[in-house]
């Protein structure tokens, strides 16, 4: 066969190709205007306009929650952020002649095409902040089949407001709910229901969420019923989302810290009386520390009205610490008491043996009164220096500091054991 022959015949052979096509590909051709026109009915007929549904009953939206990111817990701000896919389900029977219509038994619609179709005007009555995602495309998708269901699927990231009770932090137990509720329609137009097939729950939460400070231990659902400004019902869903505190963060980072502080203190009942400097340095040292723990604490969380499980034990633990400082306050002056009693010359039998050479002193180990009263400084007179053991106010002080060497730990350990009963 001649080159010139071989063209024709390659020629011939991309002309029937072309002009006579396969049969799946023609049918591929077909299907594909096919589908074109029921989106382009489908945008036409049903538009905005809601469905109608038999007897003038209401519209049954179900509902189900994918709960893919619990995101943060703000107790300051009594809010959390959470990461959702939402999926509605409703019948619609006007997209059942037009599904018939087209070469499959569904259809889906582009994001696009949603903005012209009916969908329920759900909202988020507790959102703070809401985000559709939108990377690449806005992740929303909406399909009908040949039986007239009609399903909607959106990721959504949303602010929640959550309020908190938080008298028995950090052993405390939240409820963070999602709510969703119909915007115009009552809920004799249009009703929310939980979508609940045999075992399967409609509020599901993916096995990776994890929390660093909270526990989810339970999510439970609720329908209610809302009246609004218009004075209508409107159907609600509630998703009570139960989360417990993890207790062992705040019993490193708080509770350990405060009660060394407080053995801290107790440091000063063994150190000697007369150790003033080293005693009110370590009094003062640890009143400072608890004062800097317990504004820390409080620092992430509300300024709430009432008392907290925390605030009850910094203020003991500060409290120890303070009558840990006052022990020592009542210890010194009492063993200084008997030191500074006043005497006369005439009691003092080696003045007159001192010759009157050595009669001067210095001002500042004699001093008189106003009634001729003589005082010796203790710290200059060794007579007096020894003898300050041997004085009743100083055998005071040493008992009271032998007594708070056992009383102290037994009341902490008390108040230890009443505290940790009641919270836990």
């Amino acid at each position: 066969m001649t080159r010139k022959n071989h063209r024709f015949l390659v020629l011939g052979l991309v002309v029937t190709f072309i002009c006579f096509p396969s049969e799946t590909e023609g049918e591929n051709i077909a299907k594909t205007f096919l589908n074109h026109d029921v989106h382009a009915f489908v945008l036409k007929e049903i538009g905005k306009v809601p469905p109608a549904p038999e007897n003038g009953s209401a519209i049954i939206v179900d509902c189900e929650l994918n709960i893919d990111s619990f995101d943060s817990i703000n107790e300051a701000n009594m809010d959390f952020t959470v990461g959702i896919f939402l999926h509605l389900y409703w019948h619609d029977e006007r997209y059942i002649q037009w599904i018939m219509k087209s070469s499959s038994h569904k259809v889906s619609f582009d994001h696009k095409s949603m903005e012209k179709l009916w969908l329920p005007d759900i909202y988020f009555p507790n959102e703070k902040e809401a985000r559709l995602h939108s990377v690449f495309v806005p992740n929303k998708m909406l399909s009908a089949n040949l039986g007239g269901n009609v399903s909607y699927t959106a990721r959504v990231s949303l602010k929640l407001n959550c309020p908190m009770q938080l008298k028995n932090y950090p052993f405390d137990r939240q409820t963070c709910s999602i709510e969703m509720e119909s915007f115009s329609l009552s809920e004799k137009s249009l009703k929310l229901r939980w979508m609940a097939t045999g075992e399967h729950r409609p509020v599901v939460k993916n096995e990776d969420v994890e929390l660093p400070q909270f526990t989810i231990t339970n999510v439970n659902i609720r329908n209610e019923s809302r009246t609004r400004r218009d004075r209508s019902g409107h159907s609600c869903l509630i998703a009570d989302i139960i989360l417990e505190r993890r207790i062992k963060y705040y019993i490193v980072q708080m509770y350990i810290p405060s009660m060394f502080v407080v053995f801290l203190s107790w440091m000063s009942f063994w150190l000697n009386v007369g150790a003033v400097p080293g005693r009110i340095s370590l009094g003062v040292l640890t009143v400072l520390t608890m004062v800097t723990q317990s504004s820390g604490v409080n620092a992430s969380l509300p300024r709430v009205s009432y008392t907290k499980a925390i605030d009850v034990w910094m203020s003991t633990c500060l409290l120890f610490v303070f009558a840990a400082l006052i022990e020592f306050a009542v210890a010194n002056v009492l063993s200084r008491r008997d030191l500074n009693r006043g005497f006369r010359l005439k009691d003092i039998p080696i003045l007159p043996r001192i010759s009157t050479k050595k009669k001067k002193t210095k001002s500042a180990e004699v001093v008189i009164g106003e009634n001729g009263e003589m005082k010796l400084n203790p710290a200059t007179d060794p007579t007096l220096s020894r003898s300050m053991n041997r004085t009743p106010g100083h055998i005071q002080a040493m008992y009271l500091d032998v007594a708070s060497r056992f009383l102290f730990p037994f009341l902490f350990a008390m108040f230890n054991v009443f505290y940790w009963t009641h919270y836990l």
